[in-house]
């Protein structure tokens, strides 16, 4: 028989204060159950699934997602694959088949706006009507707000893309970052470049401060059809990410 779990579930891009919220109280509640402490996240692997979410980017790529998941220390961080066959699950076949069947779920988390199953048909109340059916009990982790405003990625996005970084780092966990993997550097040059085709949000144009490993350094960014330019203001050493701080003047 596997182990009883306590699950978060959830897209976690970005790991902002209110993700950060749901997955230690997931994994406080597995320490007072004895259970394993399990986080979800999904990835959308057909375009015509959710086309909403080819056309954003995200804060981070699903690699660095995960990455910054597994930091947690739980006993599993597992990625979903949204393929076409698990995206026509009713609510109910997910529930059973994916969270009872796989998992063994006996305590699930989610955010007060989770939503789940073909069209996203299921809701906190779809977990809460087959609790005492499939013997797991939920547990729903209401808004949390920075200055009245309600943390989401959404908002987080908005926010760099808009360039107030300041702002965006008081809602995330750790200080936006770009990761070595997302860009092409020429380091005789101190530039560097993301692609459009690239996932993930970059900074709207401007100077910002930075970090590259240990070196601080005044980043421009400059958008063209292309993707965006990173220019540096100074020698940065190779393979590092790039930790915004601030916007510069």
């Amino acid at each position: 028989m596997k182990n009883a779990s306590c699950i978060a579930i959830g897209n976690f891009d970005g790991i902002h204060i209110g993700h950060d919220t749901l997955i230690r109280r997931m994994i406080e509640l597995s320490r007072e159950t004895n259970e394993d402490s399990i986080i979800i996240t999904f990835k959308f692997v057909k375009k015509d699934l959710k086309k909403s979410t080819f056309n954003i980017k995200y804060i981070n790529s699903l690699p660095t997602r995960l990455d910054l998941l597994k930091l947690y220390n739980v006993t599993d961080v597992v990625e979903i694959e949204l393929d076409e066959v698990i995206s026509k699950y009713t609510p109910e076949q997910f529930i059973k088949e994916v969270l009872v069947d796989r998992f063994n779920a006996k305590n699930i988390v989610v955010g007060y706006n989770f939503t789940f199953g073909y069209k996203a048909a299921g809701s906190i109340s779809t977990l809460k009507e087959f609790a005492d059916k499939y013997g797991y009990d939920v547990e729903e982790i209401y808004p949390v707000k920075y200055n009245g405003v309600v943390v989401s990625s959404t908002l987080v996005r908005n926010l760099l893309q808009e360039g107030k970084i300041h702002e965006a780092n008081n809602l995330l966990v750790d200080n936006y970052t770009i990761y070595c993997e997302e860009i092409e550097m020429d380091y005789n040059k101190n530039i560097g470049f993301v692609d459009n085709k690239s996932s993930i949000v970059v900074p709207a144009d401007g100077r910002y401060f930075v970090l590259a490993g240990d070196e601080k350094a005044v980043l421009t960014i400059v958008t063209n059809k292309s993707g965006s330019v990173l220019t540096f203001d100074k020698a940065i050493g190779k393979n590092q990410n790039i930790v915004f701080l601030d916007k510069a003047l």
